[in-house]
């Protein structure tokens, strides 16, 4: 019975590491996918927002090696490997706890730090030194079909004239009914607090399968040892019997 318990504990070990390292993998492409569209919009968002990709990837990565030394561990039944793999798991999740709290935190900041950026770009347009400001919010106003930060009279408000960005058949000039409707704030806000959320989602989930894989990965390890040391207790007796 205690056989079939162990073996039990060090399949669902190998099977929730495989997950783990899935996890990983997932967490590697979420943050790529997140810095790489957050790049031609720079300048309206702020640098938390930039760097927790970054974080998320390097915790994917974290996770996908110390997945594989659990499945090792597990495999090879190492009562040292699995209590080291429980540690590093343990850290893991302390950084994760800390990486979903500081996503939700940066949901309600990041929205104050758009709306000023936005606004700041308004007046920065087509000015000299200012060129990246210019090329962002014309490609924001294509890639999202808006127009200004909340309508396309922000533009002549700020004392510019509206952008060919903002046309609708992407001509040079159009008349104001051919203007994208839209503000261009609430979308942005949409997209990007939504990968927040997203983010912030995932490694709580994580966290929770992690947790469950150290209870596990601590269980597999005190049956390994208390099994090594029954086998040298019995060993001993046998050897004093031949003599």
């Amino acid at each position: 019975m205690d056989n079939c318990c162990e073996s039990m504990v060090k399949y669902f070990m190998l099977l929730i590491n495989l997950v783990f390292a899935i996890a990983g993998a997932f967490l590697i492409g979420l943050g790529a996918y997140i810095q790489v569209n957050a790049k031609s919009y720079l300048n309206f968002l702020s640098d938390n927002y930039l760097n927790t990709p970054i974080f998320i990837i390097i915790i994917g990565v974290v996770i996908f090696v110390v997945a594989f030394f659990g499945c090792c561990g597990a495999w090879q039944e190492s009562s040292c490997m699995i209590y080291t793999y429980a540690v590093l798991i343990s850290v893991l999740l302390i950084c994760e706890f800390g990486a979903a709290i500081a996503a939700f935190m940066l949901k309600g900041d990041l929205k104050d730090v758009m709306e000023k950026k936005f606004n700041e770009g308004l007046k920065n347009y087509n000015k000299t030194g200012y060129e990246g400001v210019t090329k962002t919010w014309d490609a924001v106003q294509v890639d999202f079909k808006c127009c200004g930060v909340t309508s396309y009279t922000d533009w002549t408000n700020a004392g510019n004239s509206v952008p060919k960005s903002c046309c609708k058949n992407g001509q040079d000039t159009c008349e104001q009914k051919d203007y994208f409707q839209a503000g261009c704030l609430a979308l942005l806000e949409d997209t990007f607090i939504n990968n927040i959320g997203i983010v912030g989602g995932v490694a709580l989930g994580v966290a929770f399968l992690q947790l469950v894989g150290v209870v596990f990965s601590c269980c597999l390890a005190n049956r390994i040892r208390k099994s090594g040391a029954y086998e040298h207790c019995r060993v001993q007796p046998e050897t004093v019997n031949r003599l």
